[in-house]
């Protein structure tokens, strides 16, 4: 494992190993999908103590470690390539309510969704398309639960 910064002629080297059209713009993307996952981390980790019923908590609970499982992905394929850990920087949480905040965590992971699959056209590299492609499914299973979420209780008077 580097401990250092790679040199130009390392990462010349390394883009030329990693197949992928535009090595910069890999390393934006994911310097993004670090930013985003952290935010997601954070969003989840306030809808738990948000949610109505312990099951919505057990709920975003599960969906906080997973995002975490895939920021530590993130953060070595991150490390493999620069030397370094990245600077996460999530976004600030806007939300104070619960519906709020279920809202927001959907948009997030459309967005998520999006540039991931972006990413993942990008590249023949199968290391680069499996890491996205997990973070896309990963992100689709996430949009699925939220959306179920946010539909009224089968025992709530109102769904009847």
């Amino acid at each position: 494992m580097h401990t250092k910064a790679l040199s130009p002629h390392e990462t010349a080297y390394l883009s030329d190993k990693l197949p992928y059209r535009d090595f910069r713009r890999l390393m934006a993307q994911l310097q993004w999908s670090v930013n985003h996952t952290a935010t997601r981390i954070r969003a989840y980790a306030a809808l738990v103590k948000l949610a109505p019923t312990a099951e919505q908590a057990d709920e975003f609970e599960r969906m906080m470690q997973e995002e975490k499982a895939y920021f530590a992905l993130l953060e070595q394929f991150f490390v493999e390539l620069q030397g370094v850990p990245p600077k996460a920087e999530p976004a600030a949480l806007t939300f104070s309510t619960y519906e709020g905040g279920l809202r927001q965590a959907i948009l997030w992971e459309r967005e998520a969704i999006r540039q991931y699959r972006d990413t993942y056209l990008l590249t023949p590299s199968r290391r680069v398309r499996d890491l996205f492609w997990y973070g896309m499914s990963d992100g689709a299973d996430h949009l699925a639960g939220l959306m179920l979420l946010l539909l009224p209780s089968p025992t709530d008077a109102s769904y009847i």
